[in-house]
């Protein structure tokens, strides 16, 4: 298998709580690990974000990167300084979700390294 570093980007992150933008979906029977995720905030105004992971693994509860984090305006934060593994059981995968308070406020980079040997 090959370490494969990539990038995933979602503009414009959903203001829905009931309905989040997804940024990733872990692939099947892979190991990854997240390197880093930014959140920015494009607008004039002061807005808030929530960055989840689906942990749709049996077993695992759903947890979030940051809740309702506030970000001033035209401001970036890095959510990410440690590592975060996110693993796919051939049947389901974990997945990265944001929503923000305002909508098209906020864009999500994710880096990531993918198909990790285990």
């Amino acid at each position: 298998m090959a370490n494969d570093f990539k990038r995933f980007t979602k503009a414009d992150i959903s203001n829905n709580s009931s309905s989040p933008s997804t940024v990733y979906t872990c692939a099947t029977n892979k190991t990854t690990i997240v390197v880093g995720c930014m959140v920015c905030n494009k607008t004039a105004n002061d807005v808030s974000v929530t960055v989840l992971l689906d942990t749709t693994i049996t077993g695992n509860d759903d947890v979030s990167l940051c809740n309702g984090l506030k970000l001033p305006a035209n401001s970036t934060a890095e959510l990410s300084m440690g590592k975060i593994v996110l693993t796919h059981d051939n049947t389901n995968g974990d997945i990265i979700k944001a929503h923000a308070s305002a909508a098209s406020a906020v864009d999500v980079i994710l880096s990531i390294l993918e198909d990790v040997n285990t």
